[in-house]
């Protein structure tokens, strides 16, 4: 049993993966497709899991009651921080109006509607990538390989988000953002065991996709 669980993360991680990576390089649909495709991608893994091995689904994506949130908040905030200073660290080094015609373009983003899809990318968007990589993907290696879990998930996390990517940034760039990403799923990770529920690594999940929409706010309103 322990195996076959091992078995379907692995699986269920490339699936999600390449069905995400066809639909944002070769489909490109506008954002509301791209979302009911990656929540029917989350949704299919997740019932596919509760039908295969009788599980829970709230203890199957470790959403449980939290752990006192001591520090919690303190996390959120740096998070946050750390992704505004690094993007303005970095601005000079992207091509910020390409940036900003990407999402125009790729995401049919506008000033009508970005504050709505801004919205969904902090609470909803956050909430399948948790559930989906730091809830069943982790915790499915937990009985024998706890740490492989971990960093399967963190490489799992980054290697989508890496699928992602178009060719505005600099080649360099990619790499960092690899290591980075890999980084913030360790990081997620530990905030989800250490505060012994889903629920934490959510909240400081969110707080960084508020940073990168606050980023966005800037490039769809002033360039």
């Amino acid at each position: 049993m322990k195996n076959k669980k091992i078995l379907f993360g692995i699986l269920s991680a490339l699936f999600f993966i390449g069905v995400m990576y066809l639909t944002e390089q070769v489909l490109r649909p506008g954002y509301l497709i791209k979302s009911l495709i990656k929540v029917s991608a989350v949704g299919s893994i997740l019932a596919s899991y509760t039908l295969i091995f009788r599980q829970n689904l709230k203890e199957a994506i470790f959403f449980r009651k939290m752990k006192p949130a001591k520090h919690l908040y303190f996390f959120m905030t740096a998070v946050f921080l750390v992704i505004v200073i690094g993007f303005l660290l970095l601005k000079n080094h992207l091509d910020l109006q390409s940036i900003r015609q990407n999402l125009v373009s790729k995401e049919q983003l506008t000033k009508q509607n970005c504050l709505f899809v801004f919205a969904y990318i902090a609470v909803i968007n956050s909430f399948l990538e948790e559930a989906l990589f730091r809830g069943l993907l982790c915790h499915l290696f937990e009985e024998t390989h706890q740490k492989a879990g971990i960093l399967f998930s963190a490489l799992a996390f980054s290697a989508y988000h890496l699928g992602i990517i178009d060719n505005w940034l600099n080649p360099a760039i990619p790499i960092f953002c690899m290591i980075g990403l890999f980084g913030a799923g360790i990081f997620l990770q530990w905030v989800c065991n250490h505060y012994d529920s889903l629920k934490a690594s959510w909240l400081v999940h969110g707080c960084a996709n508020l940073a990168i929409n606050a980023i966005g706010f800037i490039l769809i309103y002033f360039y």
